[in-house]
């Protein structure tokens, strides 16, 4: 399977546009396909492909899905018999097409109508239901409830079985049937929130993020995904591995912090470790393709475009000093530390020179500071002068 049909038939809203399409879900790829025009003719050819499963997702009985799945399985079973006859090169090819029809084909009825859901799965329907704009950090339950949390520095903790403490002072009851379910937690910009997992893993959520995770981790793996930024304190358990799951590529420990930063538009994912150890493995990564491991005080900068992933050495503290309210740049490209002050406060930066974006700049900020400040001390050590359009609007000159 290449990549470009792996990325999407892995995505829960490409499935819901085919299958189970609505108001929502067309929408949000109509405004897909006009933000990446060069993506649309494949993107189409493989929503064709698939529409031609279409039939059975309303048609199978269960007994019937039971049956496709024996099938397949048997299907994989012979093709295992004929890799041992055939030669090397000839039996990974058919071992690939094999999969396709698994994915394509096993792999989506059993997604969408076995009725056990997943991360992904939970994610795209409790994406549809994200208001459009929130006052606070909000939490949202498996069964839909939007739970607004008010403070733009909230916390959130699952550590005590059957009960979720919100902000040290009110705590939400979770039945016993919602004890392995998942739940959501979006910061918008302006706020950060801290988290406490069933396993008693601390999470630190940057502004303008957001967090899929279970009430309580009982599979293999401690599985999380990520949109935006976190820092990460992972409570070791050798038996069950710790994932954080990005747009591009996994992150797997067993007991460590580290800083993980996956906007979606960013063009870069960066994992800076502290301490312990990592290993990073990309999306649709082969079977030959070894994992990246970094060391504490290094960062892997990952790039969307090529895939390509970079290790450099650096002072770990400095990226997750965001979560004691500082931002700390070395050398560091104007529009990035730009980006972080936008997220933390808010508010709108544009810039008069474009090449102003690529200055490269040195300091510290404390965001405890009201942004007039900042934006002073901004324009101090890159040299420019910025003008207040309004109260959320700035302008750099």
């Amino acid at each position: 399977m290449n990549p470009f049909d792996q990325r999407f038939i892995e995505n829960p809203l490409f499935l819901n546009w085919i299958f189970k399409t609505g108001p929502a879900v067309e929408s949000h790829w109509e405004q897909y396909l006009l933000e990446h025009p060069e993506e649309k003719k494949q993107l189409l050819e493989l929503k064709d492909r698939l529409s031609e499963l279409k039939f059975s997702n309303d048609q199978l009985q269960v007994s019937e899905k039971d049956k496709l799945a024996q099938r397949i399985s048997r299907v994989i079973d012979l093709d295992a018999k004929q890799v041992k006859r055939r030669q090397l090169v000839t039996s990974f090819m058919k071992y690939a097409a094999v999969a396709v029809i698994f994915a394509a084909i096993g792999g989506l009825l059993v997604y969408l109508n076995m009725g056990k859901e997943n991360l992904y799965q939970e994610f795209a329907r409790q994406t549809i239901m994200v208001p459009v704009s929130s006052q606070g950090p909000l939490l949202i339950t498996s069964n839909g409830n939007n739970v607004n949390l008010k403070k733009s520095s909230s916390t959130v903790d699952y550590s005590k079985e059957g009960s979720v403490v919100l902000n040290s002072d009110s705590v939400l009851q979770t039945p016993v049937e919602e004890l392995n379910t998942m739940n959501q937690l979006v910061i918008p910009y302006g706020n950060q929130s801290r988290v406490v997992l069933s396993d008693n893993t601390v999470v630190w959520l940057n502004a303008g993020s957001r967090l899929v995770y279970p009430t309580k981790f009982k599979d293999k793996t401690r599985e999380v995904m990520l949109f935006g930024e976190a820092f990460f304190e992972v409570a070791k358990n050798p038996k069950q591995p710790f994932v954080v799951k990005t747009s591009n590529l996994d992150v797997r420990v067993l007991g460590t912090r580290f800083n993980v930063s996956a906007y979606a538009e960013d063009p870069v994912i960066q994992t800076v470790l502290n301490e312990g150890s990592v290993a990073i493995r990309r999306n649709g990564a082969s079977f030959f393709e070894d994992d990246v491991v970094i060391k504490p005080n290094q960062m892997a900068s990952f790039d969307k475009a090529s895939n390509n992933t970079k290790i450099v050495n650096v002072s770990a503290d400095a990226y997750s000093l965001w979560t004691k309210g500082l931002i700390s740049f070395e050398d560091d490209y104007f529009s990035h530390v730009v980006k972080q002050v936008e997220r933390f406060y808010n508010i709108t930066v544009t810039f008069s020179d474009q090449q102003a974006k690529v200055m490269r700049i040195s300091g510290k900020l404390d965001l405890k500071r009201n942004k007039k400040e900042v934006m002073e001390y901004l324009a101090k050590v890159s040299l420019t002068s910025f003008e207040q359009i309004n109260e959320n609007q700035y302008l750099i000159k």
